[in-house]
Parts: C-alpha cells; structure tokens; sequence
C-alpha cells in the first residue's frame, strides 16, 4: 500500500483533545497509521499513513474532522544507509 506523510493544523485543541484525537486516527481501519507526532504549542500534527490512495485518505481525514496542510506520496526512504522505492 502507498505511503505517505501529511502535514495539519491542530491550533486550539488542548493537550488531552489532541491525545484524544491521535488516539481516535490511529484506531481507525480505513487506512493504516504508523506514526503520529504532534506539537500542541506549535499547533501541528505529522502523520505516516498507508492508504490505498490519496482520495481515500483526504476522505479519511475529512471524515474525522482533521484539517490537511498538505498530502505527499512517499516514493523513496531512505534510513541506516539504505535507500527503499516504495
């Protein structure tokens, strides 16, 4: 499945609301989460998803509320010293 990070806003939500809704995406089975990280003061949240497109995954973050910045495919990682094509 495509991977891909993603890039939003979370001003305003508190640290047990932003708890609460990293909790509620990465229980979710439409598309597979594998990585979260947010800054409350910072007022952003990152995320590493498996999606089996792009229009699947706007319709998930749409679906739960949470507002894209932006949407990147991930094509190549490179990590230890080994570059991965995905």
């Amino acid at each position: 499945m495509p991977l891909y990070f993603c890039a939003h806003t979370t001003a305003c939500l508190t640290k047990q609301a932003l708890r609460e809704l990293m909790q509620q995406l990465m229980a979710a089975t439409e598309v597979k989460i594998s990585r979260l990280v947010a800054s409350q003061l910072g007022g952003r949240m990152l995320t590493e998803v498996e999606a089996s497109d792009q229009p699947t995954l706007e319709k998930f973050f749409d679906a739960h509320r949470v507002n894209c910045e932006w949407i990147m495919r991930i094509d190549l990682d490179g990590r230890g010293g080994k570059v991965t094509e995905y």
